[in-house]
């Protein structure tokens, strides 16, 4: 059970689960702003601790690497889901193991977590992997540009934890480290 319709994508990690199984921390207008109205989150948010290596969720390559504001150190790659071209994202990054325009197989991994940008004072059960499915590669704010990662995946690790073996043969070295924008 968990595993994606789609024999050619994977999770993002080894482990899966969303952050404090809040559905806060899923996609859509699922938090709130300080006056009660709803507000977008454009993700979901795996818990992960500082240092966590997450992957490539399908072959393809690398279309932004880069520190990006409250997203801190960014990766998007492109991936194909049936038949269509969409982008995966890895946000609070702590190292890169990519770079622009390297084409990643399934499972080559993207960096490791950390927390970067709008999560730089996250500690414990607040630190994260933000993971985001795009039909673009850098659209604007809100929701616009962006499906929930549950139309790829069929489920959502609200309650359950996702396990997603990786190959042991895979290792990576850090391209970029947070610090270095």
């Amino acid at each position: 059970m968990g595993a994606p319709m789609n024999d050619s994508i994977r999770w993002p990690l080894v482990e899966n689960h969303i952050r404090k199984s809040s559905e806060s921390n899923t996609f859509g207008r699922v938090r709130k702003h300080a006056d009660g109205s709803p507000k977008p989150h454009q993700g979901w948010d795996f818990y992960a601790a500082l240092g966590t290596n997450c992957y490539a969720i399908g072959a393809g390559k690398v279309v932004y690497s880069h520190y990006h504001g409250d997203f801190g150190l960014l990766v998007v790659t492109s991936f194909k889901f049936r038949h269509q071209e969409l982008f995966a994202v890895y946000a609070h990054l702590k190292q890169v193991f990519v770079e622009l325009n390297q084409a990643v197989e399934m499972g080559t991994p993207i960096g490791e977590t950390g927390n970067s940008g709008n999560a730089a004072n996250l500690t414990g059960d607040e630190l994260h992997l933000h993971f985001e499915v795009r039909n673009v590669p850098m659209p604007g704010l809100g929701l616009a540009g962006r499906i929930s990662p549950f139309h790829v995946y069929g489920i959502c690790p609200l309650h359950q934890t996702i396990s997603c073996p990786v190959q042991p043969s895979l290792i990576a070295l850090p391209l970029v480290e947070a610090g270095a924008h």
